[in-house]
């Protein structure tokens, strides 16, 4: 069972002619382009907290924070160094960093470095990431080609005191499958696999409070009993994400045209979450009732985040509070007009959340 043909997918890795090294958002790209993020630059010059090396290579972690704000600090960097990254999207109505595709001397893919491994691990984190991944593998009855490996081991430029162990799983049965298998394996004792708890937990949430507008209490609810995807294995920081394969998307960028109306808070009923746990997670929503903000708020039908802190946080019949960008959204292929909320997006300025309505009740 082949992948089939391979195009740029959520979380991969692109490396540009300079040493610039993007991890790809998404698997809908414009054409000749690639939608991504600034993560590390080749020899960065001093002042940005460097890490990781490869060869020799020292290469400097340039984005701060996962968030739409931490990308908005790397937008500027490019801006300044790097200016044909950076592209005002006629599609989206907004700046976005886009690698044009004859710029990128590296497509680094998770599937062929996890293969690799499998058959050659290089040192004890590796040897650990593909002892997890196989766990995973045997509990969810998915086969390891449907898994990758992403962020700094995908590199080879991690570290093996605390870097984190980053998998992707490919498809979208593959992906609940998974799921399921994890949140089995959380409940195993002496599994090896845990959720935070205790230091680690209240740690996490400290840190997620600082960037996001979640409170600590609020960020520990969504780490001991949402975010099954992001834990610990024996004691090692790991996560994994669901990426759907190329005959699962049947968008393309240029299909729809977005514009912006303005922010808004809004309450809303779920009514499907089936694309909740990918990149950017989609929650169809009705009964939408306007907190704060524009007007055409009301017609919103679906929330979209492309902030990865609110996958799969609510499902089918949950009453969620949403802040976010209000855009109209011109689908040209359905002939038809939506309104969405957006999640993670620079004009929220890092105050845009999804909570479900019983974190708002009991705060």
């Amino acid at each position: 069972m082949g992948l089939g043909m391979r195009g740029y997918r959520d979380r991969d890795f692109i490396e540009t002619f300079e040493g610039l090294v993007f991890c790809v958002i998404g698997n809908i790209h414009p054409r000749g382009r690639v939608l991504s993020y600034l993560k590390y630059v080749a020899n960065l010059e001093s002042g940005v907290r460097v890490k990781w090396s490869r060869n020799g290579v020292v290469y400097g972690r340039i984005l701060p924070f996962y968030s739409a704000v931490g990308v908005k600090s790397v937008l500027e960097y490019l801006k300044r160094n790097h200016l044909d990254y950076v592209v005002f999207d006629e599609y989206r109505g907004v700046e976005l960093i886009e690698v044009p595709e004859n710029r990128i001397s590296i497509h680094y893919k998770p599937e062929e470095r996890l293969s690799q491994m499998v058959k050659e691990p290089g040192d004890p984190l590796e040897r650990l990431a593909v002892e997890l991944v196989s766990r995973i593998s045997n509990e969810s009855g998915v086969s390891l080609e449907n898994f990758g490996v992403t962020g700094s081991i995908l590199l080879r430029i991690h570290n093996l005191r605390y870097s984190d162990i980053d998998l992707v799983v490919y498809g979208v049965e593959n992906s609940y499958r998974v799921r399921d298998a994890l949140k089995r394996l959380y409940s195993r004792e002496n599994s090896g696999f845990s959720l935070p708890s205790g230091e680690t937990l209240e740690s996490w949430a400290a840190e997620i409070s600082r960037i996001h507008p979640l409170t600590v209490e609020e960020a520990k609810i969504l780490y001991s009993k949402y975010k099954w995807n992001r834990a610990l294995y024996k004691g090692r920081q790991f996560s994994i994400h669901p990426v759907k394969l190329e005959n699962e998307v049947d968008e393309v960028w240029e299909q729809k045209r977005f514009r912006y109306r303005g922010l808004a808070t809004i309450r809303a009923k779920v009514v499907d979450s089936r694309d909740s746990i990918f990149m950017p997670a989609t929650y169809l929503v009705e009964d939408v009732k306007v907190l704060e903000g524009v007007e055409e708020a009301k017609k919103i039908s679906r929330i979209v985040s492309y902030e990865g802190l609110y996958i799969d946080i609510a499902r089918e019949g949950d009453e969620i509070v949403a802040m976010g960008k209000v855009e109209e959204v011109q689908d040209i292929k359905r002939n038809e007009t939506f309104y969405q909320l957006t999640i993670g997006t620079f004009e929220a300025g890092g105050k845009d959340f999804i909570k479900p309505l019983s974190w708002v009740k009991s705060g």
